[in-house]
């Protein structure tokens, strides 16, 4: 309570979806909450959801009317849009509102209040460990959703005597690897002896496990980080021989029929950056020693890093997002033919991805052994999309849950660093006053020259009165001066600086993730038991820190700091609704080992719900028959026309 300067503020004008409406501000200790009797709701929003705050001289709606005297708002009927103040919100969730006040003093202390209340610096202070569940979550204890001996039986492991699978708890204490499972399965002829000889070959410790076993093909998928040959191209036959073994476990003599065709390591890095890893001592497998006789071909999916996906993204709010508040209009043809539209490239790349490794488990009988660098972020996208595909019990609501907490989880996606819940005060934005030269002038004018036209101005003649200058550490009221108080000035301001993050490590990955399973339930809607609000509300909880589900690095994190049992499951949530998100199309008669579903890969579309936008707004329009989705069976016809892939792709992306 000590960080909030002012509680309750009347007479503040929110502008959310192009709706503007006069009301009641609340600051709480987890929510800001506004009140009017034009919403038939309140709106709440939690702190750690924010993504960047700005204060601006002005209205909102400068951003709308160049012109004061254009603006017909019955809310500003004879005021200057100018004499306001205005706070704007970009949500991580793509929530945009911005607040606009009359007096200067009341906003300042808003803004003040929502910086300390959002800058925290430690998990402890997160809104999850005060948060009370409701009485509907309160029967629920979903921390406990997820055993791994169960979910691996029901894969069709037995562990018994003649299963090439085993359970090993040789990271019972976290001591091999810090960011593994306790819990891990290994082939049966591996002994703890030679994993812990083996750990030092691989990124992190973290060496080849099982994460998935195919049933009907008896073929695995395995996961791991990248080797570490280094420039010497130094080797590890303990290594070699763990993934020689994993690939036998599909060659015993009971299961001849099902021996691999051709088995997969899978390198999702672009293959010129897991050659570059060599020189930091990194790199990928020499396959002199990794061929076992032929049977084994290297692949390279050419998915680039979490910060190529945090800058692209970052690009897409900044460009056609960050006046959803207003609801002003994106040019579709720049967000599908542009920059922007690389998004959708990568979501395109992921799918397609995971379209030739289904199709290789499903009809060359191949075992996959899937890493990039550490092993938490490509490797767990593609790992669990092919699981998706190929399992129709991870199509369910708890058979997905299940999935996020075996493989994003319990194998150690890091949760912390790629959502950024510790904010820093990087991520708000003073642009009101005369800025500091050593603060939020700083941060304003980071990478830009100030004599260029970036911002719509230049500054090119060499009249010492047109030129900024500085004078005891603040910005003189020169022409740069007037252009900080200029509508266009500002808005490119904001533009400029929306969605910087408080750290380089942030990352869309889950939400890159949940995008491509969202594509796959809108090809495919009777495969899939929850809806498209069901993964929308799971993005919303990636980032409210509500519950302690995502608040952590990885198992030993959550254990660390008693998650457990000072915080809720997010599945509390979701398992407390059911009703809510659950697919009316969905089909559960045709589950079986044969329900399998494909990507369609010309039929990616933005997810424009998530975005807060119409469909046409953001999706071009196209022939019925591109947009049309193909149905399963269609899907199935058009495989079976390829029953072997030519997969050897060495050396290419």
């Amino acid at each position: 309570m000590e960080y909030i300067k002012i509680a309750k503020v009347d007479h503040v004008v929110m502008h959310r979806k192009g709706i503007s409406a006069s009301g009641t501000l609340h600051l709480t200790t987890h929510h800001l909450i506004f009140t009017s009797t034009l919403f038939a709701r309140e709106f709440w929003f939690a702190y750690p959801t924010i993504g960047a705050v700005f204060k601006n001289r002005g209205s909102a709606l400068i951003s709308k009317f160049k012109d004061h005297h254009e603006c017909q708002d019955p809310l500003y009927k004879g005021k200057d849009i100018w004499s306001f103040w205005n706070i704007k919100i970009v949500g991580k969730d793509y929530t945009v509102f911005s607040l606009d006040f009359q007096d200067e003093h009341l906003a300042q202390d808003v803004y003040d209040s929502i910086l300390k209340l959002t800058v925290l610096h430690e998990e402890q202070e997160l809104y999850a460990f005060i948060y009370t569940p409701n009485r509907a979550e309160e029967p629920f204890n979903s921390w406990n959703i997820y055993d791994p001996l169960t979910e691996f039986r029901r894969q069709g492991l037995t562990f018994g005597e003649n299963c090439p699978w085993r359970v090993s708890n040789v990271n019972q204490d976290f001591n091999l690897c810090k960011t593994y499972p306790r819990v891990l399965v290994l082939p049966s002829s591996i002994s703890d002896t030679l994993l812990t000889h083996s750990i030092k070959y691989r990124s992190q410790n973290r060496i080849p496990a099982l994460t998935y076993y195919h049933r009907k093909t008896k073929t695995s998928i395995t996961r791991c980080a990248q080797p570490l040959p280094g420039l010497i191209q130094q080797r590890s036959i303990q290594d070699e021989k763990l993934v020689n073994e994993i690939f036998n476990c599909s060659s015993s003599s009971d299961l001849q029929n099902f021996r691999a065709v051709k088995n997969i390591i899978v390198d999702a890095r672009p293959t010129t950056n897991a050659m570059a890893q060599t020189a930091l001592g990194g790199g990928t497998e020499n396959m002199d020693n990794y061929n076992f006789g032929g049977t084994v071909t290297r692949m390279f999916l050419g998915i680039d890093n979490i910060h190529i996906m945090r800058d692209l993204l970052n690009y897409v709010v900044d460009h056609n997002l960050v006046d959803n508040d207003l609801n002003l209009p994106i040019d579709v043809n720049a967000l599908n033919e542009g920059k922007s539209a690389h998004w959708l490239k990568y979501i395109r790349m992921l799918l397609s991805s995971t379209d030739t490794l289904v199709k290789s488990v499903l009809f060359n009988n191949s075992n996959i052994l899937i890493h990039c660098s550490d092993g938490w972020d490509r490797t767990t996208q593609v790992s669990s999309l092919v699981q998706i595909c190929l399992d129709p019990y991870f199509r369910t609501l708890e058979g997905f849950m299940i999935l996020v907490e075996k493989d994003w989880l319990s194998f150690g996606h890091r949760f912390a660093e790629r959502t950024g819940h510790l904010n820093s005060e990087s991520s708000f934005h003073d642009n009101s006053t005369r800025m500091s030269i050593s603060g939020a002038a700083t941060n304003m004018t980071q990478g830009i020259d100030l004599n260029s036209s970036l911002f719509g101005f230049s500054n090119n003649n060499n009249n010492n009165n047109d030129k900024t200058e500085v004078a005891n550490g603040e910005l003189t009221d020169l022409n740069f001066s007037s252009h900080l108080h200029s509508s266009e000035f500002m808005n490119k301001v904001s533009k400029r600086l929306v969605t910087k993050k408080s750290s380089k490590f942030t990352s869309p990955v889950f939400q890159q993730f949940l995008d491509c399973v969202q594509q796959l339930l809108r090809q495919n809607p009777s495969k899939f038991e929850f809806n498209e609000r069901f993964l929308r509300r799971l993005v919303y909880h990636l980032y409210s820190c509500q519950y302690g589900t995502f608040l952590f690095n990885s198992e030993l994190d959550r254990v660390t700091h008693d998650a457990q049992e000072r915080t809720r499951s997010v599945w509390d949530y979701f398992r407390s609704r059911k009703a809510e998100f659950k697919n009316a199309e969905y089909n559960s008669t045709e589950s079986g080992d044969d329900d399998w579903i494909l990507p369609d890969i010309k039929n990616v579309k933005w997810w424009w719900q998530l975005f807060g936008k119409k469909e046409e707004e953001m999706n071009c329009a196209t022939s019925s028959s591109a947009s049309r989705p193909c149905s399963a069976e269609e899907n199935k016809k058009a495989s079976l026309k390829f029953p072997t892939l030519n997969l050897d792709i060495f050396g290419r992306k």
